[in-house]
């Protein structure tokens, strides 16, 4: 094992030694066996909010094979994994940034905001060969949203819908179809996200991105509720009849189908969303929450998270509350365990479905693998 790496992980405010025991045990998502099957240089990204100088987050590069770690400290949000790259918005300096594994920290070539640009979003295409943005000017009373479209690399961009001037409203982009012909968007109440835990949709739409047409998908504009895309189907949370629970309304939008999963009882917990399916579709996983004082120093958290079985159509309780605040990443161990993440503070979880048990596997946010 290369020493140097080891003696990186014990010293304070580095990574977690945690994290260099995960990834000998395999429990995030891409082991080191996978960079040479596939003659790539791989590295495993983790964020740690607020440690550097002035405030500034540290970004940490991890090479799977030899265990080097390179950190980059930074002043940014919405950090999304793009490439061989980490894509972040510097709230300061008003740009679009992309961090390297090298250390090098550059302008993204050709997604930034305007000098009237109120907002600027972005989504990658599950295969992360496409990327989506959207601009947003104007003022609360009248937003005009601009929606581009483009290869990762900056080929074939265009603009594939222009939005009327809306009142509190601006579009966002969510999801690819998996053909990446169809891109999803929410007419997104402005400013609203600020207040709530856990991503909400108001009224979503698919734009066709041969034609620039755009319809509203099944059963919308619906409530401002939780939502999530994968491998063709869409899932609504929906608050149930009885006020007990979320129904999980299925939507594949292939084959315009619809079912209903009835919620499971739990009564008190207002709020449903984090949607994360596994790779093969069989499986998805949502976050139900109890929040009090949200945002607040006396906030107070209990989170269940859900289990929904696409081919039984079932839904069960995947764990008992828990008082941590935390949501899906991704799958990892052959769909058999979830890591999970924080908005509000630092450290990487996994919960075995056989069992349910939250561990803390990481002290650092995991935030994937680039190449």
């Amino acid at each position: 094992m290369n020493t140097s790496f080891v003696n990186r992980f014990f010293r304070p405010h580095r990574l977690s030694f945690l994290i260099m025991m995960a990834l000998l045990m395999g429990l995030f998502p891409l082991a080191a066996q996978d960079a040479t099957t596939t003659n790539a240089h791989v590295w495993e990204v983790f964020l740690q909010r607020a440690i550097g100088e002035g405030g500034a987050d540290r970004l940490s590069f991890v090479d799977v094979v030899t265990g080097d770690v390179t950190e980059t400290d930074v002043t940014g949000e919405r950090y999304t994994l793009a490439g061989n790259t980490v894509l972040y918005y510097d709230r300061f300096a008003n740009r679009v940034m992309l961090a390297y594994p090298d250390g090098d920290v550059r302008e993204h070539p050709f997604i930034q905001p305007t000098t009237s640009s109120r907002r600027v979003d972005w989504q990658l295409s599950a295969d992360g060969s496409k990327i989506a943005w959207t601009l947003t000017d104007g003022v609360s009373t009248a937003l005009t949203t601009i929606t581009n479209v483009a290869n990762i690399d900056g080929s074939d961009a265009r603009i594939v819908l222009s939005d009327e001037p809306r009142n509190a409203i601006r579009l966002l982009p969510v999801a690819f179809s998996p053909d990446a012909s169809t891109l999803y968007m929410d007419f997104q109440p402005d400013g609203f996200a600020d207040f709530t835990p856990m991503p909400q949709y108001a009224g979503l739409i698919g734009v066709d991105l041969a034609t620039a047409s755009w319809d509203y998908l099944p059963d919308e504009p619906s409530c401002f509720c939780g939502a999530g895309f994968g491998n063709g189907y869409l899932l609504r949370l929906r608050v149930s009849s009885d006020i007990s629970g979320f129904d999980v309304h299925v939507y594949n939008l292939a084959g315009q189908v619809a079912e209903t999963i009835a919620a499971q009882p739990l009564r008190g917990y207002t709020q449903a969303g984090d949607v994360v399916f596994s790779p093969d579709g069989h499986l998805a996983v949502y976050a139900l929450a109890q929040v009090q004082n949200f945002g607040r120093p006396d906030q107070s958290v209990r989170t269940v998270f859900m289990l929904v079985d696409l081919e039984q159509k079932t839904q069960t309780a995947l764990t008992e509350p828990i008082t941590t605040f935390v949501e899906p990443h991704s799958w990892t161990e052959n769909n058999s365990a979830l890591l999970l993440t924080s908005r509000q503070q630092d450290g990487t979880w996994k919960i075995n479905l056989n069992d349910g048990k939250l561990t803390r596997v990481a002290d650092a946010t995991y935030l994937g693998t680039v190449y």
